[in-house]
């Protein structure tokens, strides 16, 4: 049950993160969101190891290796995925662009079979083509014309569907490399703040570089918006219990559980915060194709 409790409060906190970043997104650019969020997890992640019983680490060359693999999943994750992610709900909103990331268990099973030489069963195969049907009638309601009151200002749903699919491709990659390291040094509040810790490194070095960034640190070192801040403490909790949860239940599970966040985002953006409205049915249909593959590829 700790673990089911935890992948079911990931799925939440990560709905809540899209609400939240529905919300900044209305009022400025939701970019250095993201540069918050990574702060964030290093400070809960840094907080989670040093209360948690010490463990014993594997050799050096071994954990050398893990600590690389944690640190490009920090890349993948906590910096290409989470930008990705905050673009594609500012210009698809919530529902359609949750609908859009459950595909990363479809990128991860192929990446797993490709990279990891994992077998995918008949099972695995059928969740898959009914993820692949749930994009197709995503890619059929993008070239439809929506309903005035579908939209809202400031939305462009061919270009959030395009960072909605760039966020589940970076977040299974992120997958696959995660595993790689929690199988050396299998710590999961180590793992975040190895992540977090890359992500505020590549942020450091982009300064150098970017004007972009340097605007970013800046408004990170003013006062943020309450929805950013709001934003970055879900979207970093959910991370965690995430990792937290892959101690108790296994992968399969989880995503099952975590599928939770597709109807959970859902209801609290459509009838509770009153974000955007219910948008069309094939938006819907591919919601439960979406929710129904997950299930599939987790049991198969």
């Amino acid at each position: 049950m700790i673990g089911d409790s935890l992948a079911l409060a990931s799925a939440f906190q990560f709905a809540l993160a899209n609400i939240a970043i529905a919300k900044a997104a209305r009022k400025r650019s939701a970019d250095n969101g993201v540069l918050l969020s990574i702060v964030a997890t290093a400070a809960l992640s840094t907080l989670i190891l040093l209360l948690q019983p010490k463990q014993p680490l594997p050799e050096s060359q071994a954990f050398f290796s893990a600590v690389g693999w944690f640190a490009a999943s920090g890349i993948l994750a906590t910096v290409w995925g989470r930008l990705t992610l905050f673009k594609a709900v500012r210009y698809t909103g919530v529902v359609r662009a949750t609908t859009v990331r459950r595909l990363t268990p479809f990128f991860s099973a192929l990446l797993g079979w490709a990279l990891l030489s994992e077998s995918i069963s008949g099972f695995g195969l059928l969740g898959m083509a009914l993820m692949g049907a749930s994009f197709a009638l995503i890619y059929l309601d993008n070239n439809r014309k929506p309903e005035n009151t579908e939209l809202f200002a400031d939305a462009d749903i061919q270009r959030g569907y395009m960072f909605g699919l760039l966020c589940a491709v970076a977040y299974a990659f992120s997958y696959i490399v995660r595993k790689l390291g929690l199988e050396t040094v299998p710590d999961a509040s180590l793992g975040a703040l190895v992540g977090s810790v890359a992500a505020l490194m590549y942020y450091l070095l982009g300064c150098l570089l970017s004007s972009k960034f340097r605007s970013d640190l800046r408004a990170l070192l003013t006062t943020p918006d309450p929805w950013q801040l709001f934003a970055a403490v879900s979207i970093s909790a959910g991370q965690i219990s995430q990792f937290m949860a892959l101690n108790y239940i296994g992968v399969g599970r989880l995503a099952i559980i975590n599928s939770a966040e597709i109807f959970l985002s859902s209801y609290l953006a459509v009838i509770i915060f009153k974000t955007e409205r219910w948008p069309s049915q094939l938006i819907a249909l591919a919601t439960a194709l979406a929710t129904a593959g997950i299930i599939l590829v987790a049991t198969g």
